[in-house]
């Protein structure tokens, strides 16, 4: 039980990592092209919005999924 919530932890913080570089990292230049037209809207639109997709997900998965409770800390209130 241990072991999976902190690997779901480590895959839910690894993407949501993920998904912010490559919002804010110089990656973004790479997808500043109008070019691609992907059903009349431009390549960096579609980019911008699938990367803020996935953190948004991610976000509510990890809301769902009670990953900042207090189950883990409960031997703190003890003492």
């Amino acid at each position: 039980m241990r072991r999976t919530l902190y690997s779901r932890k480590f895959v839910i913080y690894s993407l949501m990592i993920l998904g912010f570089v490559m919002l804010e990292s110089p990656m973004i230049l790479v997808a500043n092209q109008v070019e691609p037209m992907i059903m009349n809207i431009p390549f960096f639109l579609l980019w911008n919005l699938g990367w803020w997709a996935l953190i948004t997900i991610l976000f509510l998965v990890a809301y769902v999924t009670d990953w900042g409770s207090s189950r883990v800390s409960s031997s703190l209130r003890k003492a």
